[in-house]
């Protein structure tokens, strides 16, 4: 497992914010979330790889409501 900051700049809205919160914890990967200083940065423990990481980053960003 390792922590990954994962960038949330594109969750503007609060449709973006609860489709985000959802996708996180329906994840089979992520087994915690945590604030971190920056207001659009969260840290995320991760149990697959950075490759895996970036994956499910990108999709996070891509999918709108």
């Amino acid at each position: 497992m390792s922590i990954y900051m994962l960038d949330t700049s594109w969750a503007t809205s609060a449709d973006d914010l609860r489709h985000l919160n959802w996708e996180l914890l329906a994840s089979d990967e992520v087994y915690g979330v945590f604030l971190t200083a920056h207001d659009d940065r969260l840290a995320v423990l991760f149990s697959g790889d950075r490759r895996g990481f970036d994956e499910f980053e990108s999709d996070l960003s891509r999918v709108r409501w």
